[in-house]
């Protein structure tokens, strides 16, 4: 199994398209890791406050959030691939023109920090629904979900390398020199996007079959006109409705989402008050990325697409026994808590990779990267909402995990019963 696997891997990269999408991508997450953390400390150095971390967050969190159904719509009407390359310019840009006032005689402040923290995040609004949209035209079928996994992967050991990374190089060379790098493997992207327009011909583009009647009952009638000539933002939602599978999926990715956030802000503090102190949230925070790392590479590590339908169980299952672990905090150690984080990570990783894979498989090509943007509009409104969730009802957690457990498994039961019927069919 593990050879057949790994041949399997070796096949993709033999793909030159793939190969050249993935290895730029590999170099821009690997400079993008160290980035968050150096901003926040940054932020805090120019300030000596938190509000400035505050803003910083959200000018970033704002622009993508205000951004991501433009980039649906770009990335749907126009060539992904030249999309991509002009959303790395705009982040490329960014990180720069920062870089260079970091070494100028001029003083850093923190509004400096938040200009490009949006040009940033309106560059990824942009990037990452085109992204969505492409890897299936690199990709056979029946790897498709090996490359999401790839990419997961890069962005968990993204994830772990980060802080480490941060920490090396703010110490050392200091902020400019983590801008600069960031530049770089932007500017290593770029050449390989750019590579890719001379190579790229999609590998398939999945064109619906004309309807014959009959089927408005199941959701499969891909005619449309008019969402096809429509491209707003809202279109995609009038998309949605015509697929329930992928509006229950979205709304149960919503409330993981918001659990994300809630667990970020009150993971914290409940280690604080009742694990002992800062070091225990270090322990779970570590589990988080280890749990993540592990979901990923256990997709990857076979050759079988698994179904949305039992992903979604899952999903539900690994965030639902997290919850339940928090809220028997003080009857468990921090160990059988470590791994409930480190499980609810790893199904959360593995079955967003069954999720991509489901619908970049089932959903016209005409339509994915605007129903892609819903997907980071969703994630993008989610985690924050969590946060500020976990804000309000700082002395009422126990009641905030038993409502969004509730919520999860409502949702989780028409998105398993759904998931598999009333999909298109393909020409």
């Amino acid at each position: 199994m593990l050879t057949a696997t790994l041949k399997d891997q070796a096949a993709m990269f033999r793909e030159r398209r793939f190969a050249t999408f993935f290895t730029g991508h590999v170099v821009s997450k690997l400079g993008d890791a160290p980035v968050p953390v150096a901003f926040a400390l940054a932020a805090y150095q120019v300030s000596h406050s938190a509000a400035a971390l505050t803003w910083v967050l959200l000018s970033l969190w704002g622009a993508r959030f205000f951004l991501v159904a433009t980039g649906g719509r770009l990335a749907d009407r126009h060539e992904r691939v030249k999309v991509m390359i002009g959303a790395d310019l705009l982040r490329l840009f960014a990180q720069g023109a920062l870089a260079v006032v970091v070494i100028s005689p001029l003083p850093l402040q923190s509004w400096h920090l938040c200009v490009s923290a949006a040009l940033y995040g309106a560059g990824t609004a942009l990037y990452n629904p085109a992204q969505i949209g492409l890897t299936p035209e690199l990709v056979a079928e029946d790897r498709l979900q090996r490359a999401n996994g790839l990419l997961s992967l890069v962005a968990d050991v993204g994830f772990l390398l980060g802080p480490v990374l941060a920490g090396v190089l703010m110490s050392t060379v200091g902020f400019s020199w983590v801008l600069w790098l960031d530049v770089v493997s932007f500017t290593v992207n770029l050449v390989c996007l750019l590579r890719l327009v001379r190579l790229h011909t999609p590998l398939r583009r999945t064109a619906p079959a004309p309807s014959t009647g009959g089927t408005e009952a199941t959701g499969t009638d891909d005619t449309a006109p008019a969402e096809d000539a429509d491209h707003r933002f809202r279109a995609g939602f009038a998309v949605m409705a015509r697929y329930p599978w992928f509006s229950f999926g979205m709304a149960l990715w919503f409330v993981v989402s918001l659990g994300i956030g809630l667990t970020a802000v009150a993971g914290p503090v409940i280690a604080v008050e009742s694990l002992g102190g800062a070091g225990a949230w270090s322990v779970l925070a570590t589990c988080l990325a280890i749990g993540s790392l592990l979901g990923s590479l256990a997709v990857m590590s076979t050759t079988k697409q698994h179904p949305w339908k039992a992903a979604s169980v899952v999903v539900t299952l690994g965030a639902v026994l997290q919850f339940v672990a928090l809220t028997l905090r003080d009857e468990l150690s921090t160990a059988v808590l470590g791994a409930s984080f480190a499980l609810c990570a790893l199904t959360t990783a593995a079955c967003g990779i069954v999720w991509d894979t489901a619908y970049q498989s089932e959903i016209p090509e005409r339509y994915l990267s605007r129903l892609g943007s819903v997907d980071n509009f969703v994630n993008a409104a989610g985690i924050p909402a969590g946060m500020l969730l976990g804000g309000l009802f700082a002395d009422h957690y126990d009641t905030v995990f038993l409502g969004v457990s509730v919520l999860l498994v409502l949702l989780c039961v028409p998105a398993a019963r759904l998931a598999g019927h009333g999909r298109k069919a393909t020409a």
